[in-house]
């Protein structure tokens, strides 16, 4: 009697052939032809038989599958709300989401098409919707410029695969109303994400989240989500940071020493800040210096971070170091000496202690204490304090001033843009000064991306090598030949 050619029955049939295949033809013989319209050959001896039926299974089970049967067809898209982008533009989403020829700066050039789609109010052509969502799955940084222009066929189609939840309005964990229960089964790396997310609408929220799973945790996952309180950091975190002190991982407890450290309110900071003031001598009636002492072995304190040294470090100049970097910042001023006397009088004596005032500034966003120590010197992570209108000038003047590549591209993240003509042209005067090999404009380059004017475009090809058009500065030149392009399409 012949097997049925069902798909249960074919299955049964081919484990069937499969067993005979293991053991040999004379212990099990082949089980019965398959009712299907494939020839069989009835005078075949046993192994030929065998031959026949794999080759005849093999077809079956690559091309005869049967797809499951839907329970319910799904409810077709509703209309779209806005118009479609112009063909035009609508031609450069295909070219840059097929075949993009800026390489890896092709999602700079996707935020140029998606911020002019969302200010035209049009949205993108149904054949871009999916590579859309896909560019959007494998880059969340360009999720929030896809979402305005896939409307509602966009949001629709998002419904058919998991990943594409984030288009249709729904993710794993909502940031305004989160889920303790699906908060346990992400993923940590989704999680700290998600965590990123929470914190920087409702950091009480997030800090509720985090909490719940705390002690359930593995100790790298802990020390993974601990990062994550950077966004939205307050003194109202202090009492958590302070138990993460206690916590049996010295990696936690490492990441909640470098978190107190943006916190001059928190028990910590107060503590160490007695310490600091043991230490502080203002020198002379007129507080024109200050000199700072480096502390003795009674002010160990491995919870506070005052304990083994780094390799290369002495300890007592590294626990001085972590002392001022925690400290309150008034404690240098509490006897009349200024900030500007503190930093030129820590820097003269190359002191340890400066490192970490300088971090203790750059965490707190102290502006007195930012211009301060621009006075003396150069920090990108100090001037980053300063209101952008008092930085634009400060970051210019160091601009005329760096040796290197990586020193300018530190620099020019400063400066917001897009950038007018002449300040494009500024930087790329320092920039044809500098060694440039390809290796070291990566970061540079995706900084560039999005200030540059683009009527620079031929200025920039000609500090770019004349042969290979994939390098880095060709690439960026033909993003900036596109930009007018884009604006263009949309009128």
């Amino acid at each position: 009697m012949s097997a049925p050619a069902t798909p249960a029955g074919v299955r049964a049939w081919w484990e069937a052939v499969e067993a005979s295949a293991l053991v040999g033809t004379a212990r099990r013989p082949l089980p019965p032809d398959l009712a299907s319209p494939l020839p069989v050959r009835p005078d075949a001896d046993p192994a030929t038989a065998l031959l026949d039926a794999a080759a005849a299974g093999s077809v079956l089970r690559r091309a005869a599958a049967v797809p499951p049967e839907a329970e319910a067809w799904p409810e077709p898209s509703p209309p779209d709300v806005l118009d479609p982008a112009p063909a035009r533009a609508g031609q450069l989403l295909t070219l840059l989401l097929t075949q993009s020829p800026v390489g890896a700066l092709t999602p700079h050039a996707l935020r140029r098409w998606l911020e002019a789609a969302a200010t035209r109010g049009v949205r993108a052509p149904h054949p871009t919707l999916v590579g859309l969502l896909t560019t959007g799955t494998q880059q969340p940084s360009l999720r929030p410029a896809v979402l305005p222009v896939l409307d509602a066929r966009g949001a629709w189609l998002a419904g058919g695969r998991k990943e594409w939840a984030w288009a249709r309005g729904g993710s794993p964990v909502d940031p305004a109303h989160p889920d303790e229960a699906a908060w346990r089964l992400l993923p940590s790396a989704q999680r700290a994400v998600a965590l990123r997310r929470l914190r920087a609408a409702d950091p009480a929220a997030g800090l509720a989240l985090l909490t719940s799973t705390w002690r359930q945790d593995r100790a790298e996952v802990r020390a993974e989500l601990l990062t994550a309180l950077e966004a939205g950091l307050s003194e109202a975190d202090g009492a958590f940071l302070e138990s993460a002190l206690d916590d049996r991982s010295a990696a936690v407890r490492e990441r909640a020493l470098a978190l107190l450290d943006a916190l001059p309110g928190s028990p910590r900071a107060r503590r160490l800040g007695d310490v600091l003031d043991s230490l502080v001598v203002p020198q002379g009636r007129l507080r024109r210096g200050v000199e700072v002492a480096l502390p003795d072995d009674s002010a160990a304190a491995p919870r506070d971070g005052l304990g083994p040294a780094p390799r290369g470090r002495s300890r007592r100049g590294w626990w001085l170091e972590r002392i001022t970097a925690g400290a309150p910042l008034e404690v240098w001023t509490a006897d009349g000496v200024t900030p500007e006397v503190v930093v030129r009088s820590l820097a003269a004596a190359g002191s340890d202690a400066l490192p970490g005032l300088l971090r203790a500034v750059a965490l707190r966003g102290d502006v007195e204490w930012a211009r301060a120590v621009l006075r003396c010197t150069w920090d990108a992570r100090i001037a980053a304090v300063l209101p952008e209108a008092e930085r634009g000038p400060l970051v210019l003047a160091r601009v005329g001033a760096v040796t290197s590549v990586p020193d300018l591209t530190s620099a020019v993240r400063l400066l917001p843009g897009p950038w007018d003509e002449a300040t494009s042209l500024v930087v790329l005067a320092r920039l044809e000064r500098l060694q440039r090999p390809p290796h070291v404009l990566t970061d540079l380059v995706d900084v560039l991306a999005d200030r540059l004017h683009p009527a620079v475009a031929t200025t920039l090809r000609r500090l770019a090598p004349a042969e290979g058009p994939a390098h880095p500065l060709h690439r960026l030149a033909t993003l900036l030949d596109l930009v007018p392009a884009l604006t263009e399409a949309f009128r």
